[in-house]
């Protein structure tokens, strides 16, 4: 606050120049703990207001922050300012004892923004989040962009996205699966949307960028991918799946325990020539800690094993198929995926790993089923 006890929000039409003016001629004190504060005004960091030493603050306002973390909260101060929505700068919400970076007001509705440029415990999250839901504030989690060594010209992508970033990507049921982040020094919102999970940290994506002054709030939702830019998924899925095939087929160290080839030994069939309906996309494939080509073949292996025909698969064959392969899942949310999964060769007119199919219809099958359900986190 200055001496006249107004608010100050500092902001990038603010100069160097009149800061040092305004720094010279005003006090500062925090909104909270109304202690003084120091304008710092560096040639790198960013202008920012820190407490003085050794403050008793219960709510350290802007201290410690990174230099990308402060331009991002003004940047995304001034578009919504811009907008002529009622926002503010980290205000102290006194019931919830929280302060987010950014606190918008709606006619209809309020929403915390948190910009998250570090990592901090999910638990964290959770926590912040249920108490934003509870004051009725819709909260916005907005992340750091993170850092690629090469930006690539192509929309459709593989990514890599982190066990802390998943938790942030939302599902809608209209336009599937997206992270939303925001790059400060670029002053552009990068969209990965419309997620296709692959396995581990790998996911293939439409990626875009929509520039800070293109932006509109509530925050704009992509197109869904044309044909053309499903038949690049499609081209990544089968790229990495010949890979992960033919490195399993060369350097398994299992040899004949390998239970992968010893299935395509007893079915007669050579690993790195496994239909194409062997390592299809399913949701809550995350759930499930090996590869899909991996599982889906197994699956196979174990009803031919048994003279079960995909028609005959119910919940008590699955069960015995989880209870065989422990490993493979984290919790029940894995049989989902083989539901999916069965579903899809139903469609596909697969009855056993002996079917044939043409990867036309395939191709078509996964573009319905990718327009139609999201990747559910």
């Amino acid at each position: 606050m200055t001496a006249n006890n107004e608010l100050f929000i500092l902001s990038a039409s603010h100069t160097r120049e009149k800061l040092k003016q305004l720094r010279r001629t005003h006090q500062f004190f925090c909104p909270q703990c109304k202690e003084e504060l120091q304008l710092r005004i560096g040639e790198i960091v960013v202008p920012h207001f820190a407490h003085k030493k050794d403050s008793n603050c219960p709510q350290l306002f802007s201290d410690g922050e990174s230099k990308e973390h402060l331009i991002g909260k003004q940047q995304l101060y001034c578009f919504f300012e811009n907008k002529g929505l009622t926002v503010q700068l980290e205000p102290f919400i006194k019931n919830l004892s929280q302060r987010p970076d950014l606190l918008v007001t709606t006619k209809n509705e309020q929403y915390a923004i948190e910009f998250q440029c570090s990592n901090i415990p999910i638990e964290v999250v959770q926590a912040r989040t249920k108490g934003y839901l509870n004051a009725s504030i819709v909260p916005l989690w907005l992340l750091k962009t993170p850092n690629f060594k090469q930006q690539k010209p192509t929309r459709i992508q593989l990514v890599q996205i982190s066990p802390f970033r998943q938790q942030f990507i939302t599902c809608h049921p209209q336009h599937g699966s997206t992270l939303l982040t925001y790059n400060p020094t670029t002053a552009k919102f990068i969209y990965f949307s419309h997620l296709l999970f692959i396995h581990g940290y790998r996911f293939i994506a439409k990626v875009q960028q929509l520039p800070i002054a293109h932006q509109y709030f509530p925050f704009l939702h992509l197109k869904e991918p044309t044909k053309e830019e499903f038949t690049h998924y499609w081209r990544f899925h089968l790229h990495i799946r010949q890979r992960f095939l033919r490195q399993r087929f060369y350097l398994s160290r299992k040899g004949v325990q390998d239970l992968l080839l010893k299935g395509c030994y007893g079915a007669r069939m050579r690993l790195d020539q496994l239909p194409l309906f062997i390592g299809l996309p399913v949701r809550n494939a995350q759930y499930i800690d090996v590869y899909i080509a991996e599982w889906q073949a197994t699956l196979l292996f174990f009803l031919q094993d048994c003279q079960i025909s995909i028609l005959q698969v119910d919940d008590e064959v699955i069960a015995i198929f989880i209870l065989n392969n422990p490993d493979y899942f984290q919790d029940e949310r894995g049989k989902d995926a083989i539901l999916h999964y069965i579903l899809l060769l139903k469609k596909l007119g697969v009855r056993s790993i002996h079917s044939s199919t043409k990867e036309a219809i395939i191709l078509q099958l996964l573009h319905s089923e990718f327009l139609a359900k999201c990747y559910e986190n």
